[in-house]
C-alpha cells in the first residue's frame, strides 16, 4: 500500500507542461520585427525588383479572348406516332437515333473530326476567302515567320516546314498529304486541349456552356461560331438521319404511284381518241379497266400523301433544337493583366518572400541551437548523482 501511495505521490509531483504566455508571444514578435526592420532596405529592394518583374510580365503577357456560348438542346427522342407506325409497315426501322442524347453535344464539341472539319471550312479574311486552318497559321505567326524558319539545314535534310504546307479550299480531304494531315491533326488537338472548354451549368438544368479561348479576338469569335454550327448540323443530321431516310423512301414510293397514275391518265386519253367511233361493246371493257386502275391509283396516292404529311410532322418533332441563349459580342472578355496590377502583385510577392527568407535565416539557427541544448541537458543533470 505504501508503494502505491509513493507512486501516486510521484505522479502528482510531475511539473505540468510549460505554456507560452502572451508576454512571450509579444516578445517574440517584437524580436523578429526588429530583425525585419534592420533589413528593411533589403525588403524594399526586393519589392522594387518584384514590381519591375511584374511590370515586364504584364507588358509581355499575351492576352487571351474568350468566346462564350450558353445553349440548350431540346426535342423529342421518341419514335412513335405516324413515323414509327409507317416505318414498321415499310420495314424501315425506328425514327430516332437514341445513342445521341443531348449531353453528347458536349462530347461532340471535343471531337477531333469535327474540329478538323471546322478548320477546313471557309472564312472571309481581309477581302479573301480561305480556310480557318490558313487563318490559324496566320494568327499564330507561322506564315509571318516563314522566311526565318526556312533554314539551309532544313533544305539540305529535306525536312518539310510548316511554311511549305497549305490548305486550299478546293482540295479534297482525301487527297491530303501525310504532312497536311499531321499538321491539321496537331492544330486540332492543340485547340481541343488549350482552347475549348465545355460544361453543364447544373445537373438539374439543361443549360450547357461552351467557351473558346484564343489570343486573336476575331479568330476566337468567328471560329467558335463556325465550330458550334458544324457540331449542331452534325448532331441534328445524325439524330434525324434514319427518320429522314424513312420519309425519303416513302416519298419515293408515292412518286412511283403518281407516275403510274399519270400513265393511266395518258393511256385513257389515248385510248378514247383512238376508239372514238368504235363500237361501245368493244371499247367499254378496256376503258372500264383503265378507269378502275385510275381510281385505285388515285385513292392510293391520296392516302400516301396524307401519310407523308404526317411523317413530316413527326420528323419535325423528332428534330432536336439547339437553342442559343447567350452568344459572344464584341469586345470579347479577356484576361488582360494591367501593368499597375502586375507591379503591385510582383512587388507584394517579392517583399513577402524576402520577409520569409529573412525570418527563416534567423529562426533556423536558433531552433538548431535549442535542439542541441535539449540533447545535452540530460547528461548535465546526471553528473551530480555520479
Amino acid at each position: 500500500m505504501n508503494e502505491l501511495e509513493e507512486l501516486l505521490k510521484g505522479m502528482g509531483s510531475e511539473e505540468p507542461t510549460n505554456n507560452i504566455s502572451a508576454k512571450e508571444i509579444f516578445e517574440t514578435i517584437k524580436k523578429y520585427w526588429a530583425v525585419l526592420w534592420n533589413k528593411k532596405w533589403f525588403i524594399v529592394a526586393a519589392g522594387l525588383l518584384g514590381g519591375i518583374i511584374g511590370y515586364i510580365y504584364a507588358y509581355n503577357r499575351p492576352i487571351t479572348y474568350s468566346s462564350h456560348y450558353t445553349f440548350t438542346v431540346g426535342g423529342s427522342s421518341s419514335s412513335g406516332g405516324a413515323l414509327g407506325g409507317l416505318s414498321s409497315l415499310l420495314n424501315l426501322g425506328g425514327g430516332g437515333m437514341d445513342a445521341f442524347t443531348g449531353d453528347n453535344v458536349l462530347e461532340l464539341l471535343k471531337s477531333p473530326a469535327l474540329m478538323e472539319k471546322t478548320l477546313l471550312s471557309p472564312v472571309a479574311y481581309e477581302g479573301d476567302t480561305l480556310s480557318f486552318m490558313e487563318y490559324l497559321l496566320t494568327c499564330d505567326s507561322t506564315r509571318a515567320n516563314c522566311q526565318k524558319e526556312k533554314t539551309k539545314k532544313e533544305t539540305k535534310n529535306g525536312v518539310v516546314s510548316a511554311c511549305d504546307i497549305f490548305y486550299p479550299l478546293e482540295q479534297e480531304r482525301m487527297s491530303f498529304s501525310r504532312e497536311q494531315d499531321s499538321l491539321l491533326n496537331l492544330k486540332a488537338q492543340s485547340l481541343i486541349k488549350n482552347s475549348v472548354a465545355v460544361s453543364r451549368r447544373d445537373k438539374k438544368l439543361s443549360f450547357m456552356e461552351y467557351t473558346f479561348a484564343f489570343p486573336d479576338e476575331q479568330f476566337a469569335k468567328r471560329f467558335s461560331e463556325a465550330h458550334l454550327k458544324a457540331v449542331s448540323e452534325f448532331y441534328v443530321n445524325t439524330k434525324t438521319a434514319l427518320a429522314r431516310k424513312n420519309v425519303e423512301t416513302f416519298q419515293s414510293k408515292a412518286d412511283s404511284v403518281r407516275k403510274c397514275l399519270d400513265q393511266s391518265f395518258a393511256k385513257r386519253a389515248a385510248y378514247s381518241d383512238a376508239n372514238r367511233n368504235a363500237n361501245g361493246m368493244y371499247a367499254a371493257p378496256t376503258l372500264w379497266k383503265i378507269e378502275t386502275d385510275i381510281q385505285i391509283l388515285s385513292a392510293t396516292y391520296t392516302e400516301m400523301m396524307k401519310n407523308i404529311e404526317m411523317l413530316k410532322m413527326d420528323l419535325a418533332k423528332e428534330t432536336p433544337l439547339i437553342q442559343i441563349i447567350d452568344e459572344p459580342r464584341y469586345p470579347l472578355p479577356n484576361d488582360k493583366m494591367r501593368k499597375l496590377k502586375g507591379v503591385v502583385a510582383g512587388g507584394f510577392l517579392a517583399g513577402f518572400l524576402s520577409c520569409l527568407a529573412i525570418l527563416a535565416w534567423n529562426i533556423i539557427p536558433e531552433l538548431r541551437k535549442k535542439l542541441e541544448e535539449e540533447e545535452n541537458e540530460p547528461e548535465v543533470a546526471a553528473s551530480p548523482n555520479e
